[in-house]
């Protein structure tokens, strides 16, 4: 039995990259002292990674949270194969227009990502309070 090829559908389903992300990770480096330490999220492994970004909002109302009135965003990410996202990557993902400027910002960590046979997707949980 023949095997279906999904590169082609990865491919284009890459028209809908219009999103970027800039990825960060803690990696263990050797400090001058000759100690271990860890590479700061602050300075992104992968700046400007082309990917599609699509939302699922849970507002929640709690009494406990009346003040602040949060609302949990599920942000998923999806983005070609090759993107090299791992469970507790640092992200900094930018929703653009359709002419490039940002429209919002968000960050946060992402769990551990899925892979299909034409592409890839991780989830953010992201929490604002209004």
């Amino acid at each position: 039995m023949d095997k279906i090829n999904f590169e082609p559908i990865g491919e284009a389903m890459q028209a809908f990259d219009t999103d970027k992300i800039d990825i960060s990770r803690r990696m263990p480096v050797v400090n001058p002292d000759g100690t271990i330490g860890e590479t700061m999220i602050d300075v992104p492994l992968y700046e400007g990674v082309y990917c599609h970004l699509s939302f699922t909002s849970i507002d929640n109302p709690d009494p406990n949270t009346a003040e602040t009135r949060p609302v949990n965003k599920a942000l998923t990410i999806n983005c070609p194969l090759e993107v090299d996202l791992q469970n507790g990557d640092f992200i900094t993902a930018y929703k653009l227009a359709n002419d490039g400027s940002v429209i919002e910002t968000y960050s946060g960590v992402i769990g551990e990502p899925s892979s299909s046979m034409s592409r890839k997707s991780a989830t953010m949980q992201v929490r604002t309070d209004v």
